[in-house]
């Protein structure tokens, strides 16, 4: 049971909501596209725009167009802002962090001679995929009263399944809910006076979230230029996942009343750890000098995870015995298996100018379309588990199909060239995976530029991406009494820096 409900914790508490949240069951997928500050500054559209280290981890087709060798490192920072809003109240947080990108090298070598191969390259690099440092918080302080109790979700979770030592058994001991007699089969009822206390005139709640961590992939790619008018090429890719969360919940009487239920409070924090293996391949086609257009195929990432996780519930009963103490559970050690979503990606470049002479190149227009099947994620128990919870992961890997759906992503990107100077700009949106079942609605959208320095064999790139997000938070979720979510706005500004040699 105890792995059950970890599990449970990690998807929002699956066994009564039948459905996930977009924090846990979106957060190792719903990602947007990163590289290096020229790729991010022309909204990282770049599968079919030739040679570009970013290129590895979209379409690795691109970098079969090396003639010679790169040598890249980046870094950056963001800057995050969230705005939520929970049953008529807004509240702010923010919180900023740094981090080291797109970074590695390419080798590209052209062959000579009547064969159809007239090139081929090799390039190792790493790429941080996703950040998840960030703070949110949301009430209701001066705002609506909530008319359900996070009690109402321990007495249904343990009606479910039972006390257990990381959620319903914390908030027994601490007196937020309690046995209230039997039922006419003999059955033990739960009451609590947190949902008395809501349903008669309703609560004040809270709730802070403070993650960190990030994944950043390592991935080893080859390509071929075949007669120069068709690219072929392959990643493998091995990601490394550290996921960290502090969630902070508390719920009071908003009167000074003294009526049996002054304050509750739940506390958990997880850190997930993990690697991952997936392979990416695609072809860049030269329609004509100018016109190239590309296709490409993520297959999921295969992770293998592993979950550290520890809770802690106390309650203020006004006049009752527990008030003021707080219960907390021993360490939870928890491996598992994630499959992450397919995705398919087709391109188009159309470059301005002379191709074949550097001094008259104008720059390109690119874009991508891709498709990511999100009700595709898969959660998989480990051979050690030798199948005592298949059951259950049948059940989650099913409310997974119900809860999401797939999603198209767009992006957009230009780039100006006025030697040595580059010019570029664009743009992306990142399409909703929710089904809408509670409420769940969600979006990206990127505002991209930067500029650029090429000389002699040096180039220095500044991106910078501002993004504007839309997401859910549901502080529980319940089957029998109403509950409510939080609307989050975000902005995060993203500034980048990579410095490249040829070699």
């Amino acid at each position: 049971m105890k792995k059950i409900f970890l599990a449970a914790t990690l998807i929002a508490a699956y066994s009564i909501s039948q459905a996930q949240t977009p924090e846990d069951a979106l957060r190792y997928s719903w990602l947007q596209a990163s590289g290096t500050a020229r790729s991010q500054a022309i909204g990282n559209a770049n599968g079919a725009i030739g040679g570009e280290i970013s290129t590895i981890f979209s379409n690795p087709a691109n970098i079969g167009f090396y003639k010679t060798g790169d040598f890249v490192i980046s870094a950056g920072s963001n800057m995050m802002n969230n705005n939520s809003t929970y049953l008529g109240t807004s509240e702010k947080e923010s919180k900023s962090s740094g981090f080291f990108g797109t970074t590695g090298f390419v080798l590209g070598k052209p062959t000579y001679g009547k064969g159809s191969v007239k090139g081929s390259a090799f390039g190792i690099a790493i790429n941080r995929l996703a950040d998840f440092n960030n703070r949110v918080v949301y009430s209701n302080k001066g705002g609506q009263l909530s008319r359900s109790s996070m009690a109402d979700y321990f007495i249904e979770d343990a009606i479910a399944n039972g006390l257990n030592d990381y959620g319903s058994g914390l908030a027994m001991d601490a007196g937020w809910i309690k046995e209230n007699g039997e039922d006419g089969n003999g059955r033990i009822k739960l009451a609590s006076p947190a949902v008395d206390l809501a349903m008669a005139s309703g609560l004040e709640q809270k709730q802070l979230i403070s993650t960190n961590g990030g994944i950043t992939e390592l991935a080893l790619a080859g390509a071929v230029n075949l007669n120069e008018r068709v690219f072929l090429g392959g990643t493998v890719g091995f990601p490394m996942l550290r996921y960290g969360a502090n969630r902070q919940y508390t719920e009071q009487d908003p009167t000074s009343n003294d009526n049996g239920f002054d304050a509750a409070w739940f506390d958990d924090d997880l850190v997930t750890k993990g690697v991952g293996f997936n392979v990416k391949a695609g072809i860049v086609f030269k329609a004509t000098d100018n016109l190239r257009l590309g296709f490409a195929a993520h297959s999921p990432t295969f992770y293998s995870l592993s979950d550290s996780y520890v809770a802690s519930a106390g309650a203020n009963l006004d006049a009752g015995p527990n008030g003021d103490k707080t219960y907390n559970s021993k360490e939870l050690v928890y491996d598992y298996n994630l499959h992450t979503p397919y995705k398919l990606m087709g391109s188009f470049s159309l470059l301005f100018g002379n191709i074949h002479d550097v001094s008259t190149q104008k720059g390109f227009l690119s874009g991508d379309v891709e498709y990511v099947n999100y009700m595709a994620s898969n959660f998989r128990t480990t051979s050690d588990d030798r199948g005592s919870n298949n059951g259950y992961f049948t059940d989650l890997n099913r409310a997974i199909d119900n809860a999401y759906k797939g999603a198209v992503n767009a992006r957009l990107g230009a780039e100006l060239k006025f030697s040595p100077i580059a010019v570029r700009f664009g743009g992306a949106y990142y399409g909703n995976p929710y089904k809408d079942i509670a409420g769940e609605k969600g979006s990206i959208t990127q505002a991209t530029g930067g500029l650029g320095y090429r000389n002699k064999g040096f180039f220095i790139d500044l991106g910078y991406v501002h993004t504007l997000g839309k997401d859910v938070l549901f502080p529980y979720r319940l089957t029998s009494a109403p509950f409510s979510s939080a609307a989050v706005k975000s902005t995060n500004s993203r500034i980048l820096l990579t410095l490249g040699f040829k070699i």
